[in-house]
């Protein structure tokens, strides 16, 4: 059975059904008897109330004795069709004056004048009902108890009656349950149907969010997390559409050149003066197919790793990584003839990820000299304000235009002038994907003097949502 409520989500929902409706049952079924109970003793106790004071009434004091007429009417309204029997006792003191002697006695020391007592006792064997009432007579110094008692089979029978009519009721209710809830539960798990039925009617790469407007409230939430699966999902696809198209294109022309001088090196020998040329031309172009896969798979990890690093957020100080990232790139700057300073403040630590946070500045200052100009200055800061930490990478090489700094992003985007750099024009659009990931801020703008400037914004919060805004100046 545990298995299957696992596994079903019906069975699940009759049990949480029944359960609580048997429950109640049984609740119902105690309640009920004992309201029976009640029902069944005050009805029945009125007319022995009316017959112990019609007797009462007939009390009187004659020539000095006290008497009583015991009037038909006052047994008579107690006949039933059970046939109970009727005691009754007159006491004046502690003198019986009429009745059954041996009719067991309340107590009524405490009882108030004219006031019906109750009480349940056992007479010849049998269970009895018992009503007295005490009276004053006139001239008559002692109190008179009239007690009154009946068998009790009459009320053993319209309990009977009355807890089987509600027994009956109760099993019908169950059994109606049990026939009808199945039914009501599978109309109830209709929606869910339809939801499969949406998905299951769907080509492999339909990504189109399934629509609210027909679904229940309490699928909502479900439907509205499947709707976020799908978007991460298309956006996994489309990354890898994106990754397989850009290296396709990007590849051909260093693939071709590579083709072309082996098939030169086939006809001249490497002993040739053509030969050491296409041995040349293939190294460089061998160089540059190793960079570009290098920044394509940093671009396509860079894509997906907002949720595959999310775990791996860690307060880190990013002087730390900046100052690292500078001295890494110390020899080649020096082989570009570029100078690179770096400056720092205190407390530059933020929660992040220190591998994308190391290669989204290792991209910006790479970028920075590969750019700048010989002679040219890589300035590499990290300053603390408000609520954020920013690293700063300025260069003061040619700059870029203000009417394109808003692309700069772009994957593949180069200008003219650049074409003989080394490149593969997806430097800042790796660095943008990373911010994006980091729910860091970039701003690029450019500098008074000529160069290019740019901050990226780190909160210093965690779990701020961010976005990447790009300003030109």
């Amino acid at each position: 059975m545990r298995h299957n409520l696992r596994v079903s989500l019906t069975a699940r929902l009759l049990v949480a059904l029944i359960l609580p409706t048997a429950a109640l049952a049984l609740v119902l079924g105690v309640g009920g008897s004992l309201f029976i109970a009640r029902i069944v003793e005050s009805v029945n106790d009125r007319p022995l109330d009316a017959s112990v004071r019609s007797i009462a009434d007939t009390l009187a004091l004659e020539d000095g004795e006290v008497t009583l007429d015991l009037p038909p009417s006052a047994f008579g309204m107690l006949e039933n069709e059970e046939r109970d029997n009727v005691y009754y006792s007159v006491y004046v003191g502690h003198e019986l004056l009429t009745g059954y002697p041996d009719l067991p006695r309340l107590e009524t020391a405490d009882a108030r004048i004219d006031e019906t007592r109750f009480a349940y006792s056992t007479y010849r064997e049998s269970p009895i009902r018992v009503a007295v009432i005490v009276r004053r007579v006139p001239r008559v110094e002692a109190p008179i108890v009239v007690q009154v008692a009946e068998t009790m089979d009459a009320r053993r029978s319209l309990s009977r009656q009355m807890l089987g009519g509600l027994f009956a009721l109760e099993a019908l209710l169950i059994g109606l349950l049990v026939l009808l809830l199945p039914l009501a539960v599978r109309w109830g798990l209709l929606p869910l149907v339809e939801v499969r039925r949406g998905i299951d009617s769907r080509s492999a790469t339909d990504f189109t969010p399934l629509t609210l407007q027909q679904v229940p409230t309490e699928l909502r939430g479900f439907v509205t997390a499947f709707n976020g699966l799908l978007f991460r999902l298309h956006e996994a696809v489309e990354g890898l559409r994106r990754f397989t198209a850009d290296a396709s294109h990007q590849m051909r022309t260093p693939l071709s050149i590579l083709r072309a001088h082996l098939q030169v090196l086939k006809r001249e020998g490497t002993r040739t003066q053509v030969g050491q040329a296409s041995l040349a031309d293939i190294d460089v172009a061998t160089v540059r197919l190793q960079r570009l896969l290098t920044q394509l798979l940093a671009l396509a990890r860079a894509e997906g790793s907002r949720e595959s690093f999310a775990r791996l957020v860690w307060t880190v100080d990013l002087s730390v990584i900046a100052r690292s990232v500078a001295e890494d790139h110390v020899p080649a700057a020096l082989r570009s003839g570029v100078d690179i300073q770096f400056d720092t403040v205190e407390h530059t630590a933020v929660p992040t990820v220190e591998e994308l946070a190391r290669e989204l500045i290792s991209n910006l200052v790479d970028n920075a000299i590969r750019y700048n100009r010989k002679g040219g200055t890589v300035w590499l800061r990290v300053m603390s304000r408000d609520d954020v930490v920013t690293v700063v990478v300025e260069d003061d090489g040619p700059g870029i235009p203000a009417a394109m700094q808003a692309d700069v992003f772009q994957r593949f985007l180069r200008l003219d002038r650049d074409r003989a750099v080394e490149g593969s024009g997806l430097g800042l659009a790796i660095v943008k994907v990373l911010a994006d990931a980091l729910a860091a801020t970039i701003r690029i703008a450019s500098r008074p003097n000529g160069g290019l400037r740019i901050e990226v914004d780190f909160p210093v919060a965690a779990g701020r949502t961010g976005a990447v805004a790009e300003s030109a100046s």
